[in-house]
């Protein structure tokens, strides 16, 4: 046809198609065109063309524009449809109508939708685009059909009207997937409203910006009132309206003929003009086809409460859970439907999953169901939405990412690929599991938007998910929460797995609530049949009545009763009269099923065979199943399964999902399975399980290996041929290790305990490998499960059949692990012992010392020159036996450490010389972390033991040895560190332990760093108040995980730090589990097992009562502690125990009386001296931690055998090493007991001068229990200007405990931000001030930092710099207060006053007003401004006695708190150096291994050398950042480490041990910046390397020697000499030519030096340079 004798006329572009009026030259008629607007259009533009075109034949009529012809051309696909005229509705503006003109199009629209329902199809996309009108008629024509389906197979194609966002105001809620219901005619009715509503207003009747709220107004929101923009409406129309935008499809009109004739009165009475008379809207409206109501009847109140229950949680973040039981088909799942249309506008996400009776042993596939339709979601949206939450979702999985993916695959899609993660023993591996899950599921929950869980069919609840809903149920760290659990209470009985979780979770932090769902009462069924069949009450009372009694109320039943009634011709629309008929008789006399699934098993009859017989495969295969997997077992295509279940999705049996079919209910699913003989089931199943099996390296298999494996086994009994069980056994083996590794132990036994049956005894001969691992794994789980008797005795027989040692040692380690977990800690050490001597390794129980020690000097000396951090380069294991012993001497650590110590450092050691000898492994980095830790203690060799600690975090960082990641930190950071390094500098790694155990899951860890972190904070110094909010912080968390021994360590910890506070009793209080002490004692006493906690429960009561003053109580808590003291080697406690012992046995020595003293001066001398000894000992090696506990005990032990002038110089040197390490705690303590000392000396002035500085100390400790006691003993030490709130007529005012408490509450604050607001809620509190700022200056200016205000609704504070301008405070009086530092005070500002002139208070309101500086020493730090508007005299004398205390509490505390935020930053710069360090060196390493990768590939040997050279340079240059990194100093380097581990790695590279050449190092204590280091470091490789490659030819004899010596404080001397074949007499480093001697000359030069070759017996090269 050619273009050019045709014009087009557009009619409306929507932005996917263009429709146009095509006129042709000579044509009678024009026709409409339908194209895509797009040269390149989509196949979902495109299938809305060839939708349209295969409906042609059911779209004849004026009032459809019909197809007549689809073009597609090379380039365009053009769908030609008939004209009927107008215009498209669209283009006019109806609103400027008038309302007769607007009622006669929409009377004409609803009866072009009636013709279109009578064909048995739905719009589903009814617009203003989609409605040709004419203008003079008003008659309508429907358009656009794209969408349109057939409205008799509803749901099997969901057409998606969303395509368009022109048509998202039309959308019906039912059409918006946000609401579990089909749409059907009554969809386009709503449409139709909206475009009603559209055509009076030109407004929609909802307000929105975005697709997405657009959605939740048409599911959530109530639309505008029309009578509100078009108040000329009369009441009817706007009554028609209102109901057709009803929510509910039952709330609406019912057809189109109903509307039709309501519009048409509206119509009548608007061309007359009279006033409109109200009439009954509806009468009209009935259908001949029976809707069975969506809608909930009976239910509001249980709706009432998930809303609730909802609201709650989004309020306050807190989790809750919600278990809605009742008898199947009792509406739980509809319920929760509702509740999901009701938040669904919220912006909360809602995820659901049910389980499936025949899939209980599928570990977790419930939840992989919820999360994983989550997941979707998130990959719809776009880059950027998706970029944010992969973000998130990265951050909460860590490193564990894999143990997600696995479970469901298409996160990988939007995380990525994920790094594989480290095998655990099976306890922590699960807990692992369970932890990551968590997390995982937390990431999608946000305060404000709780994230809705709901599980399905509970009491069909897999073993591996019980251990996530017990970990939802504890709350530990899961907020925003709201979990919904569905089940049926007459399957769950008391000893259901359910009724276990539930319990558990009412006991955790999870609110419980429980909702039973009754049957439906006799009325709640009546307005069911009455809305189905539009009746009334007496038309339908007869089947209401029936139906109540055939199926008890049970809303399932009720429903599918009523259909059954409707099928069968019992109920029968009346079309004369326009109403639905029944049969009473007949329906009395019918003999109906008695149950549903016997209802459902007629109605699955008489759908046709091929539609049944896919039914039985799918219910074989579950509640849900995709089509690829029905159409593989059916041996169909899938348009085959298409067709052959479109009259069970017609008849609502089955519904279709995105990616297959599942069915309605669990009832149906029975009914369909019942199909099927009993007697063929098991065949049925056999035939399935072998259409999925396949290939072994098939990797479908793999993914769907429980699926095939539950076909498998439900036939089994049936299978003679061996090699089919065979093939099961192998496949259950699969399905078990699969589940073990998701940590479902439950599941994963139950396929475990079957595979091993099919197997059957005669296994150990015929496949012994795959016998024994069935009967490993199977006790491993069985122990895991809680049937320890049942693993315990199968373990016994395992280890008899084991037949060869990687066997033997997997069974030793798995019954050490059992006996451990039962608390038999000497049976588990005689099974490790047992398994030793079987490979040759013979050891008792209970070694002496000479045992461990002979073992330790064997490491020391096979280590030998060699620095122990060398050994991290040591080969990787890869022998599989020694691996195995390893694991058992792992296992055997924990009952070691109870039973004997001797042992432990035997197994640490040996562990070691295997780890030396044969290769690193994830059992090495514990082994030496752990080594570290008894290495000084025991051998007294601490300087090695912080190597080998050091060697063990290094193996973990830089090996990626991680597997025991939490314990090596732990160990390392407190266990190691303190003994040799500040114990302020192990507080991070401490920190980052806490965090590798929650991300892995170890609860173990999880609790014993969180009280390790608690005992060194306390033993740092720091500030009470902070210790004792992080304490409340951990124990909560571990109080959650159920970790009673943390519990009882942390209630000890805390008792102490209360008590230290001067508050209330931690014990008895609403947070503590014991009401008093004699509780807590009696609870510790009573368990043996508890003894490591009894014996930190004495320690901290020593130092309680020391503290107090209390010696008697003290000594006696010692004596308490001192049996249990095995428990804590390598325990900061055991260092507490010694120093606070030690001082109270000192002290003790005063109390008695000189025959008192000679009577037990023995018992006491030899207690003293242990203390004495230890501390002098760890002081030697950590005198960071111990030189200032050290020397107060040296004090106290020179006054007490008068030798007072040491005793002074002790004194003194204990409190400068206390107060230079900010350890407040010692340096007030120090100070006390000089102040005491000098005061019983007569030396009454200085005592007052150390007690005030205890005073200060222990002030900035938070310790005001002590504070309040050096006050009362001593009067006169509060300063000068403030104690005169202690007395006179302030203490009439306001109690010195409220100044006590508010003094307190601002010293104890170090965060600056914290501080100003604590500053200011006092300052408001206690000054009777309506307004109050904190002015500072800055920058020569002076800036309000802080604004607090007194409103009726409380207290509040504004943090946040601005100017001080006149308009904020009377500038005049405040510069004259800062000036003068003396406070000024202006009793009403409203009278003459010296500062009435000031701006501010010009027309103001300010009454009482003050200006306070806060001095410190002389210099002012700003100032506090308060004033009160409503009232005269406010700030009186008293007042401000009180202010000004406060004020001077204040000035310091914002000093100190400023100087610790510089601290912070430079802190954070450390870190990040330390950060920046590491990463160089990993760089350079990188670099000089490829180096070496090159270097083995080079054929030429010169190339290679040069390779080599460089990368020696490379190395030479990171060794530097490592010691940067290790040391944690920035500034300088220690030369002498620097050095020999440099001369190490090249001896190592040259292979010196091979050469007749020996190595010398001599290095004085230099230390040196980085630049200096580096350039050293490279001068004394490139020198060493020309030696050992040049100077002793053809395996001469010789030696070298490197120096690096200190010639005075300003001057180094660098020299490398060996005694080799020398150079020649005219050689000279400048004009060398060689790369190496040219980079020497350069780099002197960079250190201001110059080489000099000494003459003489081989080569020398010295340097000089200055510091």
């Amino acid at each position: 046809m050619n273009r050019e004798d045709q014009v087009v006329q557009t009619l409306c572009d929507d932005g996917a198609l263009v429709l146009s009026r095509v006129k042709t030259r000579g044509a009678a008629r024009t026709r409409l065109a339908l194209r895509p607007s797009s040269s390149q259009p989509s196949a979902e533009v495109l299938s809305l063309l060839e939708n349209a075109y295969g409906l042609r034949t059911r779209l004849d009529g004026p009032r459809f524009t019909q197809p007549h012809a689809l073009l597609r051309e090379s380039r365009r696909t053009t769908l030609f449809l008939e004209d009927p005229g107008g215009s498209v509705l669209a283009s006019m503006q109806p609103h400027l109508m008038s309302p007769g003109q607007v009622l006669a199009i929409a009377s004409n629209a609803a009866a072009a939708l009636d013709a279109l329902h009578a064909r048995g199809l739905i719009h589903h996309d009814i617009r203003p685009a989609h409605l040709l009108v004419n203008a003079k008629t008003g008659g309508v024509a429907l358009t656009g059909f794209g969408l349109s389906s057939d409205a008799d197979a509803e749901g099997k194609d969901v057409p998606q009207p969303l395509l368009f966002a022109d048509a998202l105001p039309y959308v019906a809620p039912e059409r918006t997937g946000l609401v579990n219901r089909r749409p059907d005619t009554r969809s386009d009715l709503y449409s139709l409203g909206v475009v009603i509503y559209w055509m009076f207003t030109g407004r929609f009747p909802f307000l929105a910006q975005s697709g997405a709220e657009w959605l939740h107004c048409h599911t959530a929101r109530k639309p505008v009132s029309l009578k509100e923009y078009a108040p000329q409406v009369s009441d009817s129309a706007a009554a028609i309206v209102e109901r057709l935008l009803a929510k509910a499809a039952e709330d609406r009109y019912q057809t189109a003929r109903g509307l039709e004739h309501d519009l048409r009165l509206c119509a009548v009475q608007c061309r007359r003009g009279a006033h409109a008379e109200p009439f009954a809207l509806g009468a009209a409206d009935s259908d001949d086809r029976l809707f069975i109501p969506g809608r909930l009847y009976g239910r509001e109140a249980d709706a009432g409460a998930l809303v609730a229950a909802f609201d709650r949680v989004a309020r306050d973040g807190s989790p809750e859970c919600v278990l809605v039981s009742g008898y199947s088909g009792i509406g739980k799942s509809s319920l929760v439907d509702e509740f999901h249309q009701v938040m669904s506008g919220s912006g909360s996400l809602f995820a659901s999953g049910k389980f499936d009776q025949y899939k209980r042993d599928i570990p977790y596939a419930t939840i992989a169901q919820c999360m994983a339709a989550l997941v979707q979601q998130i990959l719809d949206e776009d880059e950027a939405e998706i970029g944010t939450w992969r973000q998130r979702i990265q951050d909460a999985l860590g490193s564990h990412g894999q143990l997600i993916v696995d479970l469901i695959p298409a996160l990988e899609q939007l995380v990525g690929p994920q790094p594989q993660v480290t095998e655990l023993p099976p306890l922590d591996a699960q807990t692992r599991f369970v932890a990551t899950l968590t997390r995982f599921i937390r990431a999608f929950a946000f305060p404000g938007r709780p994230l809705v869980l709901f599980l399905d069919d509970l009491q069909w609840l897999d073993a591996g998910t019980i251990s996530v809903l017990e970990a939802l149920g504890k709350g530990l760290d899961v907020g925003d929460l709201l979990l919904i659990g569905a089940f049926r209470d007459n399957e769950v009985g008391p000893t259901h797995p359910l009724t276990q979780v539930v319990d558990a979770m009412r006991a955790g932090q999870v609110r419980v609530h429980d909702l039973l769902l009754a049957p439906l009462g006799v009325d709640d069924v009546g307005r069911l049949v009455r809305d189905a069949m539009h009746g009334n009450k007496q038309g339908t009372e007869t089947v209401a009545r029936v139906m109540f009694d055939k199926t008890g109320g049970n809303p399932f039943f009720a429903v599918q009763f009523l259909q059954a009634l409707a099928d069968e011709g019992f109920l029968t629309f009346d079309k004369a009269r326009r109403e639905w008929a029944c049969n009473a008789d007949r329906i009395a006399h019918r003999s109906f099923p008695d149950s549903v699934v016997d209802l459902m098993v007629d109605k699955l009859g008489r759908l046709p065979d091929a539609t049944r017989s896919v039914l039985v495969d799918f219910a074989c295969l579950g509640a849900s199943v995709s089509s690829a997997v029905l159409a593989r077992v059916s041996g169909q295509s899938s348009e085959a399964i298409d067709a052959a279940l479109a009259e069970a999705v017609a008849q609502g049996v089955v519904y279709r999902q995105a990616d297959g079919y599942a069915f309605v209910h669990d009832r149906i699913q029975e009914a369909a399975y019942a199909l099927m003989a009993e007697a063929d089931r098991a065949s049925a199943h056999l035939r399935i399980g072998t259409m999925l099996d396949s290939e072994d390296d098939d990797q479908d298999v793999e993914l769907n290996i429980f699926e095939i494996v539950n076909q498998y086994n439900r036939a089994i009994h049936v299978v003679e041929d061996f090699g089919v069980r065979a093939r099961v056994a192998g496949l259950n083996l699969r399905a078990g290790r699969r589940a073990r590794g998701s940590a479902a132990y439950g599941s994963a036994l139950a396929y475990l305990t079957l595979g091993s049956e099919i197997l059957g005894s005669d296994a150990w001969r015929t496949h012994y490998h795959e016998k024994f691992s069935f009967e490993l794994l199977r006790a491993e789980c069985e122990f895991l499960t809680g049937s320890a008797a049942l693993a315990e005795e199968r373990l016994r027989e395992l280890a008899a059949a084991a037949r060869n040692v990687p066997h033997k040692a997997a069974v030793a380690f798995l019954r050490v692990t059992l006996h451990t977990a039962l608390d038999q800690m000497q049976a588990a050490v005689e099974i490790c012992l047992g398994y030793l001597r079987e490979v040759g390794i013979d050891w008792v129980a209970h070694p002496d010392r000479a045992a461990a020690v002979a073992e330790y000097a064997a490491l020391r000396e096979r280590i030998g020159q060699r620095t122990i951090a060398s050994l991290i380069d040591l080969p990787l294991l890869q022998d599989e036996t020694l691996e195995a012993t390893l694991n058992v001497l792992t296992a055997v650590l924990p009952p070691a450490f109870f039973t004997d110590e001797n042992l432990v450092c035997l197994v640490l050691s040996r562990m070691a010389n295997l780890s030396i000898r044969h290769g690193n492994t994830d059992a090495s980095s514990l082994g030496f972390a752990y080594l570290g830790m008894v290495a000084g203690p025991i051998f007294g060799d601490y300087r090695a033991g912080f190597e080998f600690g050091r060697l063990g975090l290094a193996l973990v960082d830089e090996r990626g040895l991680g597997r025991f990641r939490a314990r090596v930190y732990m160990c390392f950071a407190y266990h190691v560190m303190p003994w040799t390094q500040p114990m302020r500098a192990g507080l991070p790694l401490l920190r980052r332990a806490f965090e590798a155990a929650t991300q892995s899951g170890d609860l173990t860890y999880i609790g014993f760093s969180s009280c390790c972190l608690v005992t060194s904070l306390l033993a740092a110094g720091h500030p009470l108040a902070d210790v004792e909010d992080e304490g409340v912080e951990r124990l909560r968390i571990v109080r959650a995980a159920g970790f009673g021994l943390i519990v009882d360590i942390m209630t000890a910890q805390l008792s102490l730090i209360r008590g230290l506070r001067g508050l209330a009793p931690w014990l008895g209080s609403a947070n503590a589990d014991h009401a008093d002490e004699a509780s807590l004692e009696r609870h510790l006493e009573g368990n043996p097992a508890l003894a490591i906690a009894a014996c930190w429960y004495w320690i901290r009561q020593l130092q309680a009562r020391f503290f107090a003053g209390d010696i008697g109580g003290a000594l006696e808590a010692e004596k308490r502690a001192a049996p249990l003291l095995w428990t804590t080697s390598g325990h900061f406690e055991l260092a507490e125990y010694h120093f606070f012992g030690a001082l109270a046995r000192l002290q003790w020595h005063d109390s008695l009386a000189p025959a008192d003293q000679a009577d037990n001066q023995a018992d006491n001398q030899a207690a003293l001296a242990d203390h004495v000894e230890k501390l002098r000992g760890w002081a030697r090696h950590s005198p960071a931690n111990f030189a200032s506990r050290a020397a107060l005990v040296e004090a106290e032990l020179a006054r007490v055998q008068k030798r007072e002038f040491e005793a002074m110089r002790h004194y003194e040197h204990a409190i400068g090493q206390a107060r230079e390490q900010r350890l407040l705690h010692v340096e007030g303590l120090a100070n006390e007991i000089a102040g005491r000392f000098y005061a019983d000396n007569g030396f009454a002035a200085i005592s007052v001068v150390y007690l005030r500085n205890a005073r200060l100390a222990y002030l900035n400790w938070g310790a005001m229990a002590k504070v309040r006691a050096l006050d009362a003993r001593h009067p006169g030490l509060v300063p000068e200007e403030t104690s005169s709130v202690s007395g006179g007529p302030v203490a009439n005012q306001l109690a010195m405990e409220t100044v006590v408490k508010a003094s307190q509450a601002i010293s104890s604050e170090r965060v600056l931000e914290r501080l100003m607001h604590t500053l200011m809620t006092i300052v408001l509190e206690h000054a009777g001030a309506r307004r109050a700022l904190l002015i500072l200056p800055h920058a020569e200016q002076l800036w309000i930092e802080a604004d607090a205000s007194a409103l009726r609704e409380g207290n509040t504070v504004h943090v946040g710099r601005r100017a001080a301008s006149s308009d904020a405070v009377p500038l005049s009086m405040l510069h004259h207060s800062l000036r003068t530092h003396e406070p000024v005070l202006v009793d009403d500002a409203s009278m003459e006053n010296p500062f009435d002139a000031d701006e501010y208070f010009n027309g103001g309101t300010a009454r009482s007003v003050l200006s306070l500086p806060l001095v410190k020493q002389d210099r002012v730090i700003g100032a506090l401004y308060l004033e009160n508007e409503l009232a005269p005299g406010v700030f009186t004398l008293s007042r401000l006695a009180v202010l000004r205390l406060l004020a001077s509490q204040a000035a310091i505390s914002i000093e100190n708190a400023s100087l610790e935020e510089v601290e912070a930053l430079l802190e954070e710069k450390d870190a990040l150096l330390h950060e920046v360090h590491h990463r160089v060196k990993n760089n350079l390493q990188l670099i000089s291994s490829l180096l070496n990768l090159q270097a083995a590939r080079a054929e030429d040997r010169s190339t290679a050398e040069r390779f080599l050279d460089s990368r020696n340079r490379v190395r030479s240059m990171a060794m530097v950042h490592e010691n940067l990194y290790r040391a944690g100093n920035f500034a300088r380097i220690d030369m002498a480490s620097h050095i020999r581990n440099l001369c190490a790695h090249l001896s190592r590279v040259y292979e010196l041990s091979q050469l007749n050449v020996s190595l010398d190092v001599l290095v004085d204590d230099v230390q040196l910046d980085m630049n200096r280091a580096v350039a050293c470091g490279m001068i004394v490789n490139e020198l060493v390397s020309n030696a050992l490659k040049h100077a002793f030819p053809q395996g001469r004899r010789g030696n070298l020697r490197v120096q690096l010596m200190s010639d005075d404080e300003r001057r180094c001397r660098l020299s490398v000499s060996d005694d080799g074949i020398g150079l020649p007499a005219d050689f000279s480093v400048e004009e060398a030519d060689s790369l190496g001697l040219q980079l020497v000359s350069d780099l002197a030069h960079q250190l201001h030096a110059s080489v000099r070759r000494d003459n003489g017996a081989g080569t020398s090269f010295v340097i000089h340079f200055t510091l």
